[in-house]
């Protein structure tokens, strides 16, 4: 029997070992990558706290909006970082083996938008919940854009970064898909719920992205879920990022709120609707 691309040590260009093809790669460089991303998102995010005038202790939504701030910053970093260790284009951790569809994108953003829409009202009207808060117009479209690009600089550095690396160090997919995702949940100090919530999501996004051959589809819907996040928070509706998913259903609801979307995508992608292969 045949093993599985996912479990094969390969050294064809495929998302997560591309990097090991480059004549410019050596393991030790995405390391160099990180350490500059890291240097140049903490010094940056310092000085937009400081001229700003930012407190992220005044609200918790504040404080999401400062973290999304300072994850846009660190696609800055990883970009100078790649420049500056391998020299090749921004491309090479978004879609290498072909060019980034905004047609996969734009679909899985509505496929996410649908299903987190249905859902979301679903509990909301079912909990008889009340919105608490008023938010002006610029908070709400700042509530909107945001999350967006904070979507994408997460999965810039996860299903990324740190999955390329990770592939490129032990050529087997999988393990680097399950490394990756283990350290997105670190990255997020929930509640134990919430916990294994993000670190299904980070296994859901990273195979996602390893099937798709690019961070298209899961940065539309990390950008989906943060947008819907960002707003139940704002409105009142939600304590905190951790704080929806600290019990088993929320767990469930999570989990599912995640893997339909994908579910969707790949039924789609059979009847060539996605364009994974253009």
């Amino acid at each position: 029997m045949n093993k599985s691309k996912l479990f094969e040590k390969s050294e064809e260009k495929e998302f997560t070992t591309f990097p090991a093809t480059l004549e410019t790669y050596a393991w030790y460089k995405p390391i160099l990558i990180m350490v500059i991303a890291a240097i140049v998102s903490i010094a940056l995010s310092f000085a937009a706290l400081s001229i700003l005038k930012i407190d992220p202790r005044s609200s918790t939504l504040m404080n999401l909006i400062l973290a999304a701030v300072t994850i846009i910053i660190l696609i800055l970093g990883i970009y100078i970082g790649n420049r500056l260790i391998y020299k090749i284009p921004f491309s090479t951790q978004v879609a290498p083996v072909r060019k980034w569809n905004w047609g996969i994108y734009i679909k899985a953003f509505i496929i996410a938008s649908i299903v987190y829409g249905i859902i979301m009202s679903y509990n909301f009207l079912a909990s008889g919940a009340k919105i608490t808060n008023n938010l002006p117009i610029a908070l709400v479209l700042l509530c909107l854009i945001l999350p967006i690009f904070q979507g994408f600089g997460e999965e810039f550095l996860c299903r990324g970064l740190l999955m390329q690396t990770f592939g490129s160090w032990f050529k087997i997919p999988i393990v680097a898909i399950i490394l990756q995702a283990a350290i997105f949940a670190v990255l997020h100090p929930y509640q134990l719920f919430s916990l294994i919530s993000v670190l299904c999501t980070g296994l859901v996004y990273g195979l996602i992205t390893w099937y798709g051959q690019g961070l298209e589809t899961s940065s539309a819907m990390h950008a989906v879920n943060n947008i819907a996040s960002f707003l139940a928070i704002g409105f009142g509706l939600q304590q905190g990022a951790g704080g929806n998913g600290s019990d088993p259903i929320a767990l469930l609801i999570n989990v599912v709120i995640v893997v339909i979307p994908v579910i969707i995508v790949l039924v789609l992608d059979k009847f060539n609707l996605m364009g994974f292969d253009s």
